[in-house]
């Protein structure tokens, strides 16, 4: 079976990448366009990024929707189709159940909100982009995914681009699902043994902020819906550091940043140079949307990572089912807004019609509609109709830290730490998004929305977000961890990461004098785990004569606590912290609550992980070094524990890995792949998707490549999926790298090019001034308008 699945798979491969040659788009020559006002010139480097050369912003965004098309166009039309709710109309029923869910959230309702209210600056915008879009998809010649599935694209639409935008917010958004784990872990467990489990990122690990620096210089199977396939897995993290120019052998400030997001092919990031009067920026972009999300321009450069503050409640809702539906709310019952939407499923004659029900703290994502009883509803920063792509176009011109300032104001979600450099040396950074304040509560479990005692009464004034300009230590560092100490004056929420990758960057950049751009690549890829290391020192003092278990023991002494791809130690390391967790939760939870409690997310499509995620380690070492722990207790003790998991580690290794330890490899166990959403449909696995690869890391390491609770080791849930590396002193001497390739066409020598530099740490230069440009460049595009 598999020799044949093999040949299929071989088989197709090669039919389909003879197909899709005669699909590339032209990117040599010349061609004519409707909708230009001038000719516009497009470079091509080697790595396939394209460098942009317009007289005039209109045109500039025009050729930015062409070469999106050109490269992405199906990507595109997936992110539009899962954003909208209309990926049913080409997939069929088996999509509905994902359809039902995001018509629930409202994203087309919020796009469209959006447009209606955009600026008449923003709607040129996408006007533009969405004309350069349609031109590429009237030239008929569409990848070849589109035949696949025997569906043509229809227009673009601006619409379109501001729906994928509200979609991209929320999925950077989640703090509802800790609220239901939090309940549903204390009920079980009781409170105070459910609190050993708590988000509580280490005090020994930093803070963004330290002090010194002031800030202002319920069961969810039975209630969620399941939804099947892989459109909207991205996951979520990242690292951010920014040094000044004391700190730099280049003598200007530099400013790092790797993004961490679900890997796919492919890459959710399209890497472009746009050259026009008053515009010129360089850096990723996401296909679907003008501009640049992370990059520089000619005065400043910025870097993301997610905030993970607390914006978002969930409000448990008393509903009648009078018609129409009401609501209580201060004992008085108010009606529940009804919103009909219809879905087109391929194949059938009739939509099915999806009947949202809203409340005034936002929709209802309980399983069934117009039933008696509680219900859940989600109130989210995310869910409001306020403009996006207003900070973000004030961010690509900032020319200095006061234009900066203003593009964070008008940046009200998601919630970002925005790191800052400018070419005059200075560095910073802003944590962007609103933050609620509440009447009452702080956010971590679903309330009553009867009372009104927990409603939204405010936000966090812009001034008093956390911020910093140009700190007296000559760095900032962000791993999405704690920002401000417990002395800051508001609850930004308790959902922050571990701190560790913070640390051990931390450690790098103070264990030496200057960095060089060579050092700042080595920081991205280091793979040291510190809390790998900690666990070992729990096992001082502790012995036993089962030989096995000593096997174990000295596997683990010896380690220098690396997780590189060919570390034995590693191995050991990561196989002996999962069984001893699952040893201390599983007995009393179930399985189903612990891989909650470890992170696994409520809906493996929509959010593959809750807050929790990340912070089992930390509870883990709390527990080993607290003798009357109950969890402890219930396990029959620490050296029972511990002798228990380390026999069971050595068995695990020896039945997955054979007899041989020096074979026992992390990279062996943890390997990654590069999945196109074609590949559910086999042999199109094997035509579409790339790897397994080995790679080394894990959460906590600089080089942060997150396995899945519930998984193996090898179902990677997000890693770097774009790295930067930025010199405000020469902006050609700039390196990047995203995996897996600028084209998601299939026959394209840019599909795949940049998986393997991308696995070694190696980068490939933002090339930013003309003369390099042309030095690089391997084909010129010309577009002419049609007039």
């Amino acid at each position: 079976m598999t020799q044949k699945r093999t040949f299929l798979g071989t088989l197709a491969h090669t039919l389909l990448s003879r197909m899709s040659r005669g699909r590339l788009p032209k990117t040599s020559g010349e061609l004519t366009l409707e909708g230009l006002s001038a000719p516009v010139e497009i470079l091509r480097d080697r790595w396939g990024v394209a460098h942009i050369y317009a007289k005039n912003q209109d045109d500039l965004f025009f050729a930015q929707g062409f070469v999106h098309a050109q490269d992405r166009l199906f990507q595109m039309e997936l992110n539009r189709r899962t954003a909208a709710g209309r990926l049913s109309e080409i997939f069929g029923e088996m999509a509905l159940e994902t359809d039902r869910f995001v018509r629930t959230f409202g994203f087309n309702r919020l796009g469209r909100a959006e447009l209606e209210q955009a600026s008449p600056e923003i709607k040129n915008i996408l006007d533009a982009y969405t004309a350069g879009v349609n031109a590429f998809i009237e030239r008929g010649k569409f990848p070849i995914e589109f035949t696949l599935l025997r569906h043509q694209p229809a227009h673009w639409e601006a619409l379109d681009s501001t729906i994928f935008s509200r979609l991209m917010v929320w999925e950077l958004s989640h703090a509802w699902q800790s609220e239901i784990v939090r309940a549903e872990l204390a009920e079980t467990a009781g409170v105070e043994h459910a609190a050993e489990w708590e988000i509580h990122p280490l005090a020994r690990n930093p803070v963004t902020l330290p002090e010194g620096i002031e800030f202002n210089a319920l069961d969810p199977d039975g209630t969620l819906r399941y939804i099947p396939g892989p459109f909207l897995d991205r996951g979520k993290g990242s690292n951010e550091w920014v040094i000044s120019p004391q700190r730099s052998e280049t003598g200007h400030a530099v400013l790092c940043n790797d993004m961490h997001l679900a890997l796919g092919i492919p890459s959710l990031w399209h890497e472009i140079h746009l050259n026009a009067p008053d515009f010129h920026v360089s850096g990723v972009t996401l296909p679907g949307l003008p501009m640049v999300l992370t990059g520089h321009n000619e005065r400043i450069a910025w870097g993301i990572t997610l905030a993970y503050t607390d914006a978002e409640d969930l409000f448990v809702e008393q509903i009648d089912t009078h018609d129409p539906p009401r609501y209580l709310h201060q004992d008085e019952w108010h009606e529940v807004e009804i919103i009909e939407e219809p879905i087109t499923i391929k194949g059938q004659t009739e939509p099915f019609i999806e009947r949202v029900m809203v409340t005034r703290h936002g929709p209802i994502i309980s399983n069934q509609v117009g039933q008696s009883g509680t219900k859940l509803a989600v109130q989210s920063m995310a869910l409001r109709p306020v403009p996006l792509f207003d900070g973000w176009l004030r961010l690509n011109t900032a020319a200095n830290w006061d234009d900066f300032v203003e593009a964070m104001r008008c940046i009200e979600a998601p919630q970002l730490n925005i790191a800052y450099a400018d070419v005059d040396d200075n560095i910073g950074f802003w944590m962007t998004g609103k933050i609620p304040v509440r009447a009452q509560g702080n956010g971590s479990v679903p309330v009553p929305g009867w009372s009104g005692d927990y409603e939204w009464v405010g936000e966090v004034p812009f001034e008093e977000m956390p911020h910093a300009f140009n700190p007296q230590r000559g760095f900032l560092v962000n791993c999405n961890n704690k920002v401000v100490d417990d002395d800051y004056p508001h609850d930004l929420g308790n959902a922050w990461m571990s701190g560790y990758r913070a640390r051990r960057l931390t450690e790098l950049i103070e264990g030496r004098a200057t960095l060089s751009m060579q050092d700042h690549q080595e920081f991205q890829m280091d793979t040291h785990c510190i809390p790998g290391l900690e666990l070992v020192a729990h096992l001082d003092g502790f012995s036993n004569p089962d030989a096995d278990v000593q096997l174990a023991l000295r596997l683990l002494r010896t380690w220098d606590g690396d997780l590189g791809p060919e570390s034995v130690g590693g191995a050991v390391y990561e196989v002996l912290r999962r069984t001893l967790i699952h040893e201390l939760l599983t007995p009393s939870l179930g399985e189903s609550l612990t891989q909650r409690v470890l992170g696994k997310g409520i809906h493996p499509l929509l959010a593959r992980a809750n807050e929790f995620y990340g912070h089992d380690t930390i509870a883990l070492l709390n527990i080993l070094d607290n003798p009357r722990s109950w969890w402890l207790q219930q396990a029959g003790g620490r050296d029972a524990l511990l002798q228990k998991a380390l026999k069971q580690t050595i068995a695990s290794l020896r039945e997955t890995l054979g007899e041989d330890t020096a074979k026992w490899q992390w990279g062996k166990l943890h390997r990654i792949t590069f999945a196109h959403s074609m590949s559910m449909q086999k042999p199109f696995d094997q035509v579409f998707d790339r790897g397994p690869f080995p790679i080394g890391g894990d959460t906590d390491t600089p080089l942060q490549t997150a396995t899945m609770p519930g998984g193996g080791f090898d179902e990677i849930a997000w890693a770097p999926s774009f790295r930067q590396i930025v010199d405000l002193g020469n902006w050609d001497n700039s390196v990047a790298i995203h995996p897996p390739g600028q084209s998601g066409q299939l026959a394209s020598p840019h599909y795949d090019d940049a998986l393997r530099p991308w696995l070694d740490g190696e980068y490939h230069p933002m090339l930013w001034s003309r003369e390099r440009v042309e030095a690089e460049a391997v084909a010129r595009l010309t577009l002419i308008g049609n007039s």
